[in-house]
């Protein structure tokens, strides 16, 4: 039987940001997880990151033993993915503690829902804001990416993932650490506590440093 490998995305990416890692995940049936597959039946009344990871695993069919890559909010989800059934993942620029290591554009973080509900998140004043926080002109590139993505999610979805990275509560884990790895120059989300692998670049280590990513990731993927 051929293992999977589910690939979790950020806020507002899609499918492609993982594209230089595919040809480094060998055998495995790499399934890409689409958040707007699940967003809709999320209750505008009850938007919490566990009721999300319960309809992804519902929805794809995401069984223990499948392997879990998430990236920054991807990161979060897959954690609590492992929360539910004990999955191995590995978190590239994540996070499990969404007040603590989310680094907000403004300083008050009731901003962005409201940004994403009216659709101004998607409006190029928004995105030059954004681009003016994050420095580092190699991030430039895939941060413009992925809010060129924010057109194809409705306003309310965006709301919904803004949402839960504002206010989300701190999953309490009694499980092992999992593979953390996290780039020196991230500028949109603090480093762990917990033990993680350092690589160089921004928020963006796939496109940045896609080499010292493999190797951090080479037990992982061998272990099936």
């Amino acid at each position: 039987m051929i293992s999977r490998i589910f690939l979790l995305p950020g806020f507002g990416e899609n499918s492609t940001m993982y594209d230089p890692l595919l040809p480094y995940l060998g055998d495995y049936e790499v399934i890409h997880v689409d958040y707007r597959k699940v967003l809709p039946q999320i209750s505008l009344f009850n938007i919490h990151g566990i009721e999300v990871v319960k309809k992804i695993i519902q929805h794809y069919r995401i069984l223990p033993e499948d392997k879990l890559i998430g990236h920054s909010t991807g990161g979060y989800f897959a954690f609590l993915i492992r929360e539910i059934q004990q999955n191995e993942i590995c978190m590239i620029g994540g996070f499990s503690d969404t007040n603590a290591k989310i680094v907000h554009f403004t300083p008050y973080p009731f901003i962005t829902p409201f940004l994403s509900i009216t659709g101004l998140i998607k409006s190029p004043l928004t995105k030059n804001y954004m681009l003016s926080k994050v420095k580092g002109r190699d991030v430039e590139k895939p941060l413009m990416e992925v809010m060129g993505h924010f057109k194809d999610f409705s306003n309310e979805d965006l709301f919904k993932l803004s949402w839960i990275l504002t206010y989300d509560e701190k999953p309490i884990s009694v499980l092992p650490n999992p593979l953390r790895i996290h780039a020196k120059d991230d500028r949109v989300v603090r480093k762990p506590d917990e033990p993680f692998v350092e690589v160089k670049g921004g928020h963006f280590p796939i496109d940045l440093d896609l080499e010292n990513v493999v190797k951090a990731m080479q037990d992982f993927l061998m272990r099936k």
